[in-house]
């Protein structure tokens, strides 16, 4: 029936695992890219976290702007600036936020 086949058996381990340094190689690489996106991962988490605490304590503030108003053209003022300042400071995070995502998914060095 033709040529006989050698039994995989035979040579077990270039069978399953092919080219080893081929194969630690690409494991290496795959552990440093994973190291790398869990540190940058880890880096927009808190930087989110530090977000959040900003934008309530900005909130917190407003409340007692607010409170402190008299007139009419004074709240006009107060939510004038706080949704100004809401804007910038949301469009800077996504801003930030966007980069970090870009650079934690870039090629291991």
């Amino acid at each position: 029936m033709g040529a006989s086949m050698s039994h995989p058996a035979a040579n077990h381990k270039s069978f399953v695992f092919g080219d080893q340094d081929l194969a630690w190689k690409q494991f290496e690489t795959a552990l440093r890219w994973n190291a790398q996106t869990f540190a940058a991962y880890t880096t927009i988490a808190s930087k989110m976290q530090s977000f959040i605490a900003r934008r309530i304590n900005e909130d917190l503030a407003l409340l007692r702007s607010v409170s402190q108003c008299s007139e009419p053209h004074e709240h006009m003022a107060v939510y004038t600036n706080y949704c100004r300042k809401a804007a910038e400071d949301y469009g800077k995070e996504v801003t930030t936020v966007a980069k970090l995502m870009t650079n934690a998914g870039a090629r291991p060095a």
